[in-house]
């Protein structure tokens, strides 16, 4: 298991804060990588990072051109990508998820 993990990290470059922050908030590597690649907003954060995360119009597309199933791409939903010079810095859940 942990191969896997480290295999989808060494696809984009992760920070220790990043690989932390992911597992403490329960984003999977495939879902930044993901986020990565197809991400169609984009706003600028401090110190040159740019904020990037995938529309809700883009994922309806993305699940009707079978690129994703509708599964996944709830686990994609919400989730912003901060990243530096393709170096993830820190991902997070766009509005607070609450625990049951």
């Amino acid at each position: 298991m942990r191969e896997v993990v480290m295999k989808a990290i060494l696809e984009n470059n992760f920070s220790n804060h990043a690989i932390r922050r992911t597992q403490q908030r329960g984003i999977r590597p495939w879902a930044v990588n993901f986020i990565m690649a197809y991400a169609d907003k984009y706003k600028y954060a401090n110190q040159s990072c740019i904020s990037q995360f995938v529309s809700h119009r883009k994922i309806r597309k993305l699940i009707k051109e079978k690129v994703i199933s509708p599964a996944k791409a709830a686990l994609i939903e919400g989730v912003v990508v901060i990243a530096r010079d393709e170096m993830v810095v820190t991902v997070f859940h766009k509005r607070m998820r609450f625990r049951k």
